[in-house]
């Protein structure tokens, strides 16, 4: 079974593929768009997967897996970090990624909206909305823009200011949730409905414990709870990385570390990971709810072996992804990670030219 927490997507193995750079000014695609055809000129760019982006031209890796000589890193989540030669990365994902890594190769910090001039390319980082620090990476070529989405959110969040559209003549899109069956109900009620159960939990004479990964989820709960007045106790994990969330500016409610001596909390927030790990000796009785975009799923309990769970997501949901993708207004939409499949044949209904980048050797270009 696939990593389910916080909203992790299912990764498909990875296979490199390349799309070959075609001479694109003769040639045009033809839009359906109300009764009438729009001829617009498609311009394609070499572009390689293998468990990460790659544009050979400019000799620039986004979010690769391994090891690379000159990288992106999108945000400080481990599955997106990896000991580069070089790499670039927001001033926050760099503080987040030397505490979470601290031997980690060079990192430098680059602001939103500070261009980076390398060979053959300028690059830009624009807010992504997933978790503090997370970015969009423009890259700005001869042949054209080329938008890297990272994990992505339209939504406002606690910690994290939302994604807004980047034009864009290339798109390439997460698709974490790219399937219409994942559409969240607003946070607010999803909040709402955490807190009730939490009161329930509490009435029950137990300990509610919501779980949520150490770096942007657990975050985006304990801010959700700024208003409830409990007593909140983090998991030693989670703590530290609040303890960098604060000093990079962000504002909590009262909190303290489960590791330090004092009366038993009222909620406990904690990695999924560390649910069991001796809990019960610290906090007697308790019950269990996550929090996830794929509580969408309604065996998601059941499989998680959870009391309850909420869809409360830092990505994207399905018509975030197909409204952002319209608006960015690229040539060519490049799905990639989560359901990439399931989510371009959605974006070519709606009238898009997109493809799963994985499958790009097989794309009849015209």
């Amino acid at each position: 079974m696939p990593n389910l927490w916080a909203d992790q997507r299912f990764r498909r193995a990875p296979r490199a593929t390349v799309l070959h750079l075609l001479r694109a000014s003769r040639r045009a695609v033809r839009a359906e768009r109300g009764r009438h055809r729009v001829s617009r000129p498609v311009t394609v760019y070499p572009i390689l997967w293998d468990s990460g982006v790659y544009l050979p031209n400019q000799e620039l890796w986004l979010d690769p897996r391994q090891a690379r000589p000159r990288a992106v890193i999108s945000h400080a989540h481990s599955d997106h970090v990896a000991p580069h030669s070089l790499a670039y990365a927001t001033p926050a994902t760099q503080r987040l990624v030397s505490h979470r890594r601290p031997s980690l190769g060079s990192v430098t910090g680059v602001p939103y909206g500070d261009p980076i001039m390398l060979e053959r390319c300028r690059v830009t980082f624009f807010p992504a909305g997933h978790v503090l620090g997370s970015a969009q990476t423009l890259v700005e070529t001869d042949f054209g823009r080329v938008l890297y989405t990272g994990d992505l959110k339209t939504r406002s969040g606690f910690t994290s200011p939302p994604a807004k559209p980047v034009p864009a003549d290339v798109l390439l899109l997460e698709s974490t949730f790219g399937k219409p069956h994942y559409r969240f109900p607003d946070a607010g009620e999803v909040i709402g409905d955490m807190v009730s159960w939490c009161r329930s939990v509490l009435d029950g004479r137990a300990t509610p414990v919501l779980l949520g990964y150490s770096l942007g989820k657990g975050q985006e709960i304990l801010s959700a709870l700024a208003a409830e007045g409990l007593s909140i106790a983090l998991h030693p994990s989670l703590y530290g990385v609040t303890e960098v969330y604060r000093e990079l500016g962000c504002e909590f409610p009262a909190y303290r570390s489960l590791a330090d001596p004092g009366a038993k909390p009222t909620v406990v927030i904690t990695p999924p990971s560390a649910r069991r790990n001796g809990l019960k000796e610290v906090v007697g009785a308790f019950k269990t709810a996550a929090l996830t975009g794929w509580a969408m799923d309604r065996s998601l309990k059941d499989r998680l072996e959870v009391d309850a769970i909420f869809p409360l997501s830092d990505h994207a949901d399905f018509e975030e992804l197909c409204c952002y993708a319209e608006q960015v207004g690229a040539t060519m939409t490049y799905t990639v990670l989560g359901f990439d499949e399931e989510l371009a044949m959605h974006l070519r209904r709606r009238g898009l030219r997109a493809k799963p980048l994985t499958a790009v050797d097989q794309l009849r270009l015209f």
